[in-house]
């Protein structure tokens, strides 16, 4: 998957979130950032939308996720009361076990691993990682929730034909399902008493200024997954409530995940650089991690830390959750995760994606049923030539040249024009303003299902005059943002 946003000459990004709360780090990062509260910079560097190319691969090479039925370890003992030298000798069913072990044997099979188990918590059992009975056991008798037992994610030699494994396991019995794994990537670039607030254009455009006052929403819930967040910076540091990163390093080396909650929740009035839409109890979850692709230089979202994020996201309560990323394939799990969180009453808003100039493909998980899906305007409210069109699309936000937070030192993915703000464009950017404003519409509507805060942004949208007279359009869905009629 990649982010609904541009960056600077990178271009995709490769995670997967999974949990902890980093509480000791936010401590510290305040203490740090105290040193750097003028952030404010005297020139904004704009970014153009990153478009990406059509030769990226559409699913992660070597990934397969595989779902076993729950009966096929029936016969395996209790792996967490086993010595661990009998741990490799336990075997599911042979008809099950006799293709795992193939791939094994040929040194094929790298790991398998239970994605939603309690006890190894995203990764595989480091006492038998190519064992699929250790692995299926504890995936159906560890699991983090019952429905989503027998999950396991198969990491393979890159060179292996997962076509052909993939036919194969699907024709194994005990097996209840197996697919390839969809790769998601950015899909965007990378008034108030607050000095930029005069260059937020975007929040003129959706009616932000107008309600006084908006919506307490400091007790609503908003998650974020995304390639991290500085928490040191000035903006984020008393916004951001919770910043889960395991697997990965806390540094937010892209930036994009800083910049969509920068639009989200930066901090108001304080006197330094923006404001944010609301302000809101923020958790962000990484789901990339620190180091592009090897085959392409892109940095994409990790699979594991990206579905494990998903079910805490439902688990820990959130009510409103931003997803800037986008990819053209389909997945049978993510598809099943994103249901059980709308179901849970959890509103989920997506980027469209910005390949319009590169075949307009539909892109998940903003395709995905009851999602809702954020196209990009520019300052004209027509749309961004970037942005994805379709049947599918909900609602569109502004989306070009958006000034928020980025982290407060340059990386590798970022030059030193590239730190503290930037003007960034892309359906990344477009999305936070809704996720925001659902967020204002759950503090003031108490109450309300993801299908009513859905329809009460889509039924507020201002009509746009490149609608014609068109109550929906593929370009614009149902219209261009409106914060002070969603809130009313």
């Amino acid at each position: 998957m990649k982010l609904a946003a541009a960056k600077p000459d990178k271009k995709q990004l490769k995670g997967t979130a999974v949990t902890r709360t980093a509480a000791s780090t936010l401590a510290k990062a305040r203490l740090l950032s105290r040193s750097v509260r003028s952030a404010t910079p005297a020139r904004i560097v704009e970014i153009a939308p990153h478009e990406h190319s059509r030769s990226r691969e559409e699913y992660t090479p070597g990934m397969l996720v595989v779902k076993c039925k729950e009966d096929v370890v029936a016969n395996v003992p209790d792996i967490r009361a086993a010595r661990i030298a009998s741990v490799r000798t336990f075997a599911l069913p042979k008809a099950v076990e006799d293709p795992f072990k193939n791939l094994a044997n040929r040194q094929l099979l790298k790991e398998i691993i239970p994605v939603f188990s309690r006890t190894t918590r995203g990764r595989s059992l480091s006492i038998a990682p190519t064992s699929a009975a250790a692995s299926f056991a504890m995936s159906v008798r560890d699991s983090e929730n019952e429905d989503l037992r027998g999950i396991n994610m198969l990491r393979l030699s890159r060179s292996v034909d997962l076509n052909q494994v993939e036919k194969e396991l699907a024709n194994t019995p005990g097996i209840e399902y197996v697919h390839r794994v969809p790769r998601r990537w950015m899909t965007a670039r990378p008034l108030p008493k607050d000095p930029l607030a005069s260059q937020q254009w975007s929040l003129k455009a959706v009616g932000w200024l107008n309600p006084d006052p908006l919506p307490n929403a400091t007790s609503i819930k908003v998650g974020v997954l995304d390639t991290g967040v500085d928490i040191t910076h000035p903006e984020l540091q008393n916004m951001v409530k919770s910043y889960i990163h395991d697997g990965a390093a806390s540094t937010d080396i892209v930036g994009h995940g800083t910049h969509v909650s920068g639009i989200i929740t930066a901090e108001m009035n304080n006197n330094v650089g923006i404001t944010g839409i609301c302000q809101c109890d923020l958790t962000v979850w990484k789901i990339f991690t620190d180091t592009p692709d090897p085959s392409d230089g892109e940095y994409y979202v990790d699979d594991i830390m990206y579905q494990r994020a998903l079910n805490a996201a439902r688990n820990s309560g959130m009510q409103v959750v931003n997803l800037s990323i986008g990819g053209s394939g389909h997945s049978q799990t993510e598809e099943f995760l994103f249901r059980r969180l709308i179901d849970a009453g959890v509103t989920v808003v997506s980027a469209m994606g910005n390949e319009f100039n590169q075949g307009n493909p539909i892109e998940y998980p903003a395709a995905y049923n009851r999602v809702v899906a954020v196209g990009a305007t520019g300052r004209t409210n027509r749309r961004a030539s970037f942005s994805n069109t379709g049947s599918h699309i909900s609602i569109v936000a502004p989306g070009m040249n958006i000034i928020s937070t980025l982290p407060m030192t340059p990386s590798a993915a970022r030059k030193a024009n590239e730190t503290k703000y930037a003007s960034w464009s892309g359906t990344s950017m477009a999305t936070p303003h809704v996720t925001a404003t659902a967020a204002l519409v759950v503090a003031h509507h108490a109450g309300l299902t993801p299908q009513q805060v859905t329809d009460r942004l889509t039924s507020t949208a201002t009509k746009l005059h490149a609608m014609g007279n068109e109550n929906k359009t593929n370009e614009y869905g149902f219209g261009l943002l409106n914060v002070e009629r969603a809130v009313s």
